[in-house]
């Protein structure tokens, strides 16, 4: 008998996963098109703040333009590697069901969310360092600090953790994990591409999404 821990939520980081060539190449074609996207810039003067986002005008990159492919297809390794740590049922098929790119320009930040129904959500930094904003991960019991303190060495000594972030890394975790971006603190844009994948166990199994209705 003696300590248990219940409920952890899970965060994969693999770094590397994308060659130079094609991040130099996706990042070229992300600058373009925040200049250019006039949708995307819309929406984002609106709601992104000083960012820059395809989110709300486009959220599916990975279906029709080349390199968002290649880097759909490309995560595909790293999620598998993620859910055999997680000793997760191998699914017949993964796949991607969202992908939005977005420019986090100096002093901005991105709320606490969730990506609801997503079996593996998460980003993949095309030019990114820490100074220039890491992922906060919260702590989804809100009123855990209650009553008790706890040494910093203890796992529960914090309701939110900063995962750094780097170029050509990815950062994954299933889509109720809480998290947010800090704010930018550098004179660079941070850019990045966020992703939503699905799975499918089989043909009477099929998870569906927003995205699929």
């Amino acid at each position: 008998m003696g300590l248990i821990l219940f409920y952890p939520s899970p965060i994969f980081e693999k770094e590397d996963v994308m060659s130079e060539e094609f991040n130099q190449k996706l990042e070229k074609w992300i600058v373009e098109y925040s200049e250019k996207d006039e949708a995307a810039k819309n929406w984002s003067q609106k709601f992104y703040g000083t960012g820059f986002t395809s989110f709300g005008s486009n959220q599916t990159l990975h279906k029709n333009e080349p390199l968002f492919q290649e880097l759909a297809q490309g995560l595909i390794p790293s999620i598998k590697e993620f859910f055999q740590e997680l000793k997760a049922v191998e699914p017949k098929e993964i796949y991607c069901v969202g992908m939005w790119c977005s420019i986090n320009k100096p002093k901005s930040m991105h709320p606490r969310h969730i990506h609801p129904m997503s079996a593996c959500s998460g980003t993949y930094y095309v030019n990114a360092d820490p100074e220039m904003g890491n992922i906060f991960i919260h702590d989804p019991y809100d009123n855990r600090q209650m009553g008790i303190i706890f040494k910093p060495d203890s796992p529960l000594a914090f309701d939110t953790y900063a995962v750094p972030v780097k170029s050509r890394k990815v950062i994954m975790f299933p889509g109720w994990v809480s998290h947010s971006v800090q704010q930018n603190m550098s004179d660079k844009d941070r850019i990045g591409v966020s992703f939503n994948f699905q799975v499918r166990y089989d043909g009477s199994q099929a998870q569906q999404t927003q995205s699929d209705l």
